[in-house]
């Protein structure tokens, strides 16, 4: 079982590629017969693949700054390790890509608009944490990775969507509280318990990408 579960989340950053591919070519396949709000849905769910590899390899480091900002003092692996974080985001494919791909409701756009706005307000949170603990060690910036993709491309998407959505009345007071109960339960009941589910301070299941600790690197002496 582990060295099937070592290859299986070794699988992540290629069902990134793979996915951002599939969303990407569909939406200019399908761009003249898709809603202006599918159409944002369809850009938000790329840009989590671009956000995914930002935060997992290009630079890399997100696993090793959130467990160093949760007080870790062995973030490589512990609280959150390769098999939590690429368990969570492959079942999040597998629960938003193919009602995206089936038919994009309005509720379902909501859902991307506001999760990827609870990105970018949790990705400064991080920046600016990481900021005050590595700054007698060189940062100067808040940034953490995943920031870029978050603010420069989550964030006047999903504000489009956001007003698209408000605009054209697509959505009703009981799609959006049902839509910030979707995303709040997929936070509870499977980014949190899966985490804490899956955590082990012995964890064999780290990122081998050189360096592991990604962006922070530079920052450790």
């Amino acid at each position: 079982m582990k060295k099937f579960l070592d290859k299986f989340t070794q699988l992540h950053v290629y069902i990134d590629i793979i996915s951002f591919i599939l969303v990407t070519t569909l939406l200019l396949i399908r761009w003249s017969t898709l809603t202006n709000y599918a159409r944002l849905a369809y850009a938000l769910m790329s840009v989590m693949c671009l956000h995914q590899l930002e935060e997992y390899r290009f630079p890399g480091g997100f696993l090793w700054g959130f467990n160093k900002i949760l007080g870790a003092k062995d973030p490589i692996r512990y609280p959150g390790n390769r098999l939590s974080a690429s368990t969570v985001d492959i079942i999040s494919f597998i629960l938003t890509i193919p009602p995206l791909l089936m038919g994009c409701s309005p509720r379902l756009a909501a859902i991307f608009a506001i999760f990827a706005l609870i990105e970018a307000v949790l990705h400064t949170y991080f920046g600016f944490s990481m900021l005050v603990k590595f700054h007698q060690l060189g940062k100067d910036t808040i940034y953490f990775p995943g920031n870029a993709t978050a603010w420069f491309l989550f964030t006047p998407l999903a504000l489009a969507l956001v007003n698209e959505l408000v605009g054209n009345h697509l959505l009703s007071a009981t799609g959006w509280l049902q839509a910030i109960g979707m995303i709040l339960a997929f936070m509870v009941v499977v980014m949190a318990v899966l985490t804490l589910t899956l955590k082990d301070p012995h964890s064999p299941y780290i990122y081998r990408t050189e360096p592991r600790e990604g962006y922070f690197k530079k920052y450790i002496k």
